[in-house]
């Protein structure tokens, strides 16, 4: 049986370099060198869009999406805190994320996750996704699985 959440959850845009993403961000940092020993550091995003998921003043994950020209965005730092998992809070995040990229006028999707990150696969394959040739920085990363998809279809 899992937990229950500590009351409403809302789903909301944010700063991304406020106190909330910030602490989201070290945790999934933490979370990513457990999975990927030796994996350098992230490197600074300055993203048009940033979107917390809270239970009041408790922040329980987060997403961004970065620019990619006019009408391709790719979605970063997508993190749910272990306690809330299986909730459906990446699915919000995402939706709301799918939403608000359209307003934009954003045609395209792009992400990239680990090969050893089964759930987050799973999830992307899941709300329609496909798979994609590594894009950008994921160009020859044996760990890199690219995804994509096209908004208004």
């Amino acid at each position: 049986m899992k937990n229950s959440l500590p009351g409403e959850v809302v789903v909301e845009i944010c700063d991304f370099n406020g106190d909330e993403m910030r602490c989201l961000m070290q945790k999934l940092e933490q979370e990513l060198l457990q999975i990927y020993p030796g994996m350098p550091r992230s490197s600074p995003l300055q993203p048009s869009l940033a979107l917390v998921a809270r239970a009041g003043a408790r922040p329980l994950g987060c997403v961004a999406l970065l620019p990619w020209g006019t009408e391709a965005a790719e979605i970063k730092r997508l993190f749910i805190e272990p306690s809330a998992r299986r909730h459906g809070l990446a699915k919000r995040l995402l939706a709301e994320l799918e939403r608000q990229a359209s307003q934009f006028g954003i045609k395209r999707l792009l992400v990239e996750t680990g090969n050893l990150q089964a759930p987050a696969l799973s999830l992307y394959q899941s709300l329609g996704y496909r798979p994609i040739a590594p894009f950008g920085p994921y160009i020859g990363n044996p760990v890199s699985c690219c995804f994509e998809k096209l908004l208004g279809h």
